[in-house]
C-alpha cells in the first residue's frame, strides 16, 4: 500500500511510514491486496475541513474525518485489475481507492477527551477512514455495528505498528 501524505498543519502528526504500516494492517484485516493500494491522506484544520463538510456534505460545521471512497465495491470484491480493470492505472501499477481528510484540532480535542495522544488520535481516525474508503457506513445501525467491529479489531493490533514506527 501506499499512502499519499499532505500535512497541512503545524501539528506533529503521523508520518507516511506509519501510515502505510496501518494501512496495511487494515488491508489484511479485510483481506485485500496490500500491494498496487495508493491513498490519499490529508492532514488539514478545521476551517479546511468545515469548508469541506458544508460542500460535500451539507453540514455547516468542521468535523474529525471525512472520507472520499473512489471505487464502488459493495460486494467488497478483492481490489485488484481483474475486478477493477477501469480502476487499475497501469502507468503507476496501483488502484487510487479514496482520499481522508483529517482535522489536527478536532483530534486534538477528542484525544484529550479519550485519554490518549493526538497522535494516536489521527491514526485511528485514519483507520476509521480507511474503512469507509474500503466501503463501510455508520448510517443504519446494523452498519454501525459491523464497522466497529473492525474498528475495535483493527486498534487493537496499532500497538505494536505505533511502538515500532514512532
Amino acid at each position: 500500500m501506499k499512502v499519499i501524505l499532505q500535512n497541512k498543519t503545524q501539528s506533529i502528526l503521523p508520518t507516511q511510514k506509519v501510515l502505510t504500516k496501518v494501512g496495511n494492517l487494515i488491508l489484511k484485516e479485510q483481506h485485500q491486496p496490500k500491494r498496487h493500494i495508493s491513498v490519499g491522506v490529508f492532514f488539514v484544520d478545521s476551517k479546511e475541513i468545515h469548508q469541506i463538510n458544508k460542500e460535500y456534505r451539507n453540514v455547516d460545521k468542521p468535523t474529525d474525518v471525512i472520507s472520499f471512497r473512489l471505487i464502488d465495491n459493495p460486494e467488497f470484491k478483492k481490489l485488484n485489475k481483474k475486478n477493477f480493470p477501469l480502476d487499475y492505472d497501469k502507468f503507476n501499477h496501483t488502484m487510487y481507492i479514496g482520499e481522508i481528510f483529517i482535522c489536527d484540532e478536532i483530534a486534538n480535542a477528542q484525544a484529550k477527551e479519550w485519554g490518549h495522544s493526538m497522535y494516536r488520535e489521527a491514526v485511528e481516525l485514519f483507520c476509521h477512514g480507511m474503512l469507509h474508503v474500503l466501503g463501510y457506513d455508520h448510517e443504519e445501525d446494523e452498519e454501525r455495528k459491523i464497522m466497529k467491529e473492525h474498528e475495535e479489531t483493527i486498534c487493537a493490533n496499532l500497538d505494536k505498528i505505533l511502538k515500532c514506527t514512532k
